[in-house]
């Protein structure tokens, strides 16, 4: 008989080690803090040794505790994926895709039900992630989509779409505006990314123009947040022409200096070539890849 501690403790353990807060880990459960603390010190009685410490306002694992949650952290993931694969055996073709919230949400999502139209037989199933990071991610899903390439042994990486950041406004705006010149833009509202805050000042070197400092603006955590401030007049944006290319077409946005553009790596696919889904994965691909 396997000696494993009391299932609840663990996932308590676990999602206490991801966050480092008892109170974020309870918000996770639904469960409440005094019910997180006692599956801790429950944990803590079975090994006779202490998991956490208290380090001025907050708490962290020992080094021995983060040790393990990492080993338990990887069993949940494993047992996470059996059952799911267990739950859509019926449906054998069922993947997994993690994405950014923006490339979910402005790339997949509008496009993924004529995907199924095309392909019945394969189901979707999307989650996302906040960062830019894909270890987290790469056991417990089929294929991961980010905005860089991505390198781990044994999985393959494929180029999926490319990446160039163009300037975009609205139609509405633009008639507000009068641009006429790329200089002109620094005196528009622009509308910034947190973390590309660079971006703009690139932009404007690709057009040749020199530029003291950063033009102020609005900064968004998200590229769907700061795309929608643009299709509602909230300034101009640079974003990816992947995420907007709908939008384009749609006359909600329109690119201005389409010539200068800040080219980047592109968004690319990790995904295991030898695992089972490893066919239906390609055929999503293939299909991604061959879309506007």
């Amino acid at each position: 008989m396997r000696k494993i501690p009391p299932f609840t403790a663990l996932r308590a353990f676990e999602a206490v080690s991801r966050h480092e807060s008892v109170t974020q880990a309870a918000a996770e459960l639904n469960v409440s803090h005094s019910a997180v603390s006692q599956q801790l010190r429950l944990l803590e009685g079975y090994f006779s040794r202490k998991l956490v410490r208290k380090v001025g306002n907050r708490i962290e694992l020992t080094p021995a505790a983060r040790s393990y949650a990492h080993d338990v952290r990887k069993s949940l993931d494993l047992l996470a994926v059996a059952s799911e694969d267990f739950a859509s055996s019926g449906s054998a073709h069922c993947i997994r895709i993690n994405a950014t919230p923006s490339f979910a949400m402005r790339w997949l999502i509008p496009r993924i039900a004529a995907f199924q139209r095309l392909n019945p037989r394969i189901e979707i199933r999307l989650e996302t992630s906040n960062t830019d990071e894909f270890e987290s991610s790469v056991d417990q899903s089929d294929l991961v989509i980010r905005r860089h390439p991505m390198k781990k042994a044994g999985l393959a990486c494929r180029h999926l779409l490319d990446d160039e950041a163009v300037a975009v406004v609205s139609p509405v705006l633009l008639s507000e505006l009068k641009v006429r010149h790329a200089k002109d833009l620094t005196r528009c509202p622009l509308l910034h990314m947190k973390s590309r805050i660079s971006a703009w000042p690139d932009w404007f070197r690709k057009a040749g123009i020199d530029i003291s400092q950063t033009p102020r603006g609005q900064v968004f955590d998200h590229f769907f947040l700061c795309i929608e401030a643009a299709i509602n007049g909230y300034g101009i944006a640079l974003v990816p022409e992947a995420l907007v290319s709908l939008d384009i077409a749609e006359r909600r946005l329109g690119i201005l200096f389409p010539q200068s553009r800040i080219i980047g790596s592109g968004f690319y696919g990790l995904f295991n070539p030898s695992a089972r889904k490893a066919r239906s994965v390609e055929q999503f691909i293939t299909w991604l890849t061959q879309e506007d």
